[in-house]
């Protein structure tokens, strides 16, 4: 891959742009505004930066345009280049001005890293208190034995701090905490109520308060429940300042985060008069609701599902709105309140797969759809109130954006908590629906997943092994994983013979159970396709597994590039590709497995259009897209916009049928009706990089309100 970021060697930088047409990929180095609303003299930031794969080769480093300035490496691509970085400085600013720090390739200056000295001489005092259970506070000596360091650097480093409240068996103080060059110090302080196996878990009363040098930033009364964790700030922002708040809000060039495939690419625009701005939630409650469901797991709808929530997607489409933005972190801390914490009291993280083959949480922390344990291995039940309905089938992402943005080591976590507990709600081993002890299968036909419970969980584990920084142990085991579910899935559908030929995995459940044929959800189907098509993008994979995962892929393709075929009768009519169920065979009671009769399968894709819409392929007869509620083409956040990650992927990975299909769906005469629908609700508005479409919204060059560059 060509080192884009050697060969301009910051030549380049000045003439970036923010919008890049769409069927092309940002070949320039990345850059970010930076906007302060009170300005000032040399302002401390801290931003993170995601790098295309082959940007910044091995061995090379990354400078910027202003001389106080550090990137700092957190992961890196298969090939050795640069993945993730978060970037650290200094920067005189105009009020409400934005300014423009580029990067490139280049050769740091050599300074001392801050150290936890530095920290000591800034004079920095910290405590927590939570009424009756007691206090903990941070001084002096107390700072030059961090719990981990996060960051280090001659203009930012930042360690993590923790220490329990009192004499609680189950709260904890923990501090992130940055300082930068000229003594400024941001902390990001939070309690934890949730351990993995120490008994006796229940909610945690109290009025909680954070002091920074000597004067109280925050006191709440607060009933912290079992699992839960909050940062203790309310507000627009989740940290303290020692001293003056920048107020710095960043603007990353999108286009370039969406061309590192880290996330998906997206269609349409975003305006500033948008309806969207009414649900994005600006203001942070500790263990508030903000943009989540009153109920997960409720049908219909919700801005929280997708491969990223809404109020993500939106910092995308909006180019980097600020208001996004601030939904984007508000939301990532607002996670807290789902009782999905659970930290391992012998490392105090997130636990390690491998270390617990067959423990299985208990049903007592809002986790829907709990497995079993063959060895009876659970968490300690806990009492007292529940926290909020967590199910995996509907659970969206958790901080991953958050983290790609602002480097924030508490969003890690965040990200790893959900991926563990989705690994501990399963059955460990047994006949049916089992993880397989430490692998971590997430099995579609299983009753603790579902076929959609299945794809976003994938989804989350392909995250944290994205955000976990490398030589982390836990980066390994979520990488594992995904390369077990790798070698499970082409086990049962492709090393078989005689299993489904038309890309479809085990459903969970027949929604015709009395009478042939047999009916799945084919929109659970396309979440479950986007996943391991993500994971393609994503993944650390050994060269076997990759070749097996590719062997998977053009087999799984097949299951939403099949229903755009055109008016033939062995075709399934593209106008009709949206539908709740499909028919999947014309038996009742297929395995899926590989021991199913070849007579358990329909013969081509016009044989399920058939059994499916009860009439012959019609397709000639017209060019609309069709189909009524949740299949309306009207509006792309149903069916139709459901199957579109799932083909936006099918196509940037060169299925068989792929671009055939998606020039179908989107030269059908009324695709522009619904893909205007994705300015306002984007959450499904995943579209192929390779390739352009009429209909499909794309930014300005560069968009209206933002500079050029």
């Amino acid at each position: 891959m060509r080192n884009y970021l050697g060969t301009l060697l910051g030549l380049i930088v000045l003439s970036g742009t923010w919008g890049w047409p769409v069927g092309t990929a940002s070949a320039l180095p990345p850059s970010f505004e930076l906007t302060s609303s009170t300005g000032g003299t040399n302002l401390p930031f801290t931003v993170g930066q995601a790098f295309q794969r082959g940007d910044v080769s091995s061995g090379s480093s990354v400078v910027g345009s202003i001389s106080a300035l550090q990137v700092i490496p957190k992961n890196r691509w298969p090939d050795g280049s640069l993945r993730y970085a978060i970037v650290s400085g200094r920067v005189t600013l105009a009020a409400n001005s934005p300014a423009t720090i580029s990067l490139s390739v280049g050769t740091p200056g050599s300074a001392a890293a801050l150290t936890t000295a530095d920290l000591r001489a800034a004079n920095v005092t910290a405590s927590i208190s939570a009424g009756s259970f007691g206090n903990v506070s941070w001084s002096g000596a107390d700072f030059d034995t961090p719990f981990m360091p996060w960051v280090s650097g001659p203009e930012m480093s930042s360690w993590i701090y923790r220490k329990p409240i009192g004499t609680d068996a189950h709260l904890v103080g923990w501090l992130e905490v940055r300082l930068y060059a000229g003594g400024a110090v941001e902390v990001l302080p939070w309690v934890e109520n949730g351990y993995l196996l120490v008994p006796g878990p229940t909610n945690k009363s109290a009025t909680y308060a954070f002091t920074l040098g000597g004067t109280q930033r925050f006191s709440q009364t607060i009933d912290l429940l079992n699992h839960q964790r909050m940062v203790l700030a309310t507000g627009s922002t989740i940290s303290h300042w020692l001293g003056s708040n920048p107020q710095i809000i960043p603007r990353h060039d999108v286009a370039y985060l969406q061309a590192t495939k880290l996330v998906p690419a997206y269609a349409g625009v975003t305006s500033g008069s948008s309806s969207l701005w009414t649900r994005i939630t600006q203001t942070y409650t500790p263990l508030g609701q903000a943009d989540f469901p009153s109920s997960m797991g409720a049908t219909g709808y919700h801005g929280s599902i997708g491969p990223i929530p809404e109020w993500d997607v939106a910092y995308l489409t909006s180019q980097g709105d600020p208001r996004a933005y601030r939904g984007v972190i508000i939301n990532a801390a607002s996670a807290g309140r789902y009782g999905i914490h659970y930290r391992d009291e012998t490392t105090n993280r997130p636990p390690r797969f491998s270390s617990y083959p067959n423990l299985v949480l208990n049903s007592s922390s809002g986790i829907a759809d709990i497995g079993a344990s063959t060895t009876g291995s659970y968490t300690p039940v806990a009492t007292g109130t529940t926290p909020p309905g967590y199910k995996t089938s509907h659970h969206p992402s958790l901080g991953f954006v958050a983290y790609l943005l602002s480097g924030y080591f508490y969003f890690v976590e965040e990200i790893e908590f959900a991926s563990s507990a989705n690994f501990l709600k399963q059955n460990n081993a047994g006949p049916y629906g089992s993880r397989e002890g430490t692998k971590g299968i997430l099995r579609t036909d299983s009753g603790t997943n579902t076929t959609r419970g299945a794809a976003w969980s994938l989804r989350t584990l392909l995250q944290a092994a994205t955000v976990t920084a490398d030589g982390d142990p836990l980066q390994a085991e979520y990488a594992t994983s995904f390369e077990e579910n790798v070698n499970y899935y082409h086990g049962l559908f492709i090393a078989t013979v005689n299993n489904n030929p038309q890309g479809i995995c085990a459903p969970y459940s027949d929604y015709t159970p009395t009478a042939p044929p047999f009916q799945h959800s084919s929109w659970m189907e396309d979440f479950l396709t986007f996943a391991f098509g993500y994971g393609k993008d994503l993944a650390t994979l050994s060269p076997t597994g990759a070749g097996k995962l590719d062997a998977f892929l053009a087999w799984k393709y097949q299951s939403v590039v099949g229903r755009f075929g055109g008016g033939g009768s062995n075709e399934f009519c593209y106008r009709d590709a949206a539908q709740y169920t499909i028919a999947v065979s014309p038996l009742d009671g297929t395995n899926f497995d590989g021991t199913d009769p070849p007579g358990a399968w329909y013969a081509t894709w016009g044989d399920i259009y058939a059994a499916t819409m009860g009439q012959a392929n019609d397709c000639d007869a017209g060019s609309t897209l069709r189909g009524a509620s949740g299949s309306s083409p009207a509006s792309f956040d149903g069916y139709w916009g459901n199957l579109r990650p799932a083909l936006s992927y099918a196509v940037d990975h060169g299925a068989t049928g792929a671009s055939a299909a998606y020039a179908r769906l989107t030269g059908a005469s009324n695709y522009a009706t619904g893909a205007a629908t994705m300015n306002d609700l984007p959450v499904w508005g995943v579209r192929p990089r390779t390739s352009g479409a009429p209909g499909d919204a794309v930014p300005p060059n560069p968009p209206a309100g933002l500079q050029a560059r």
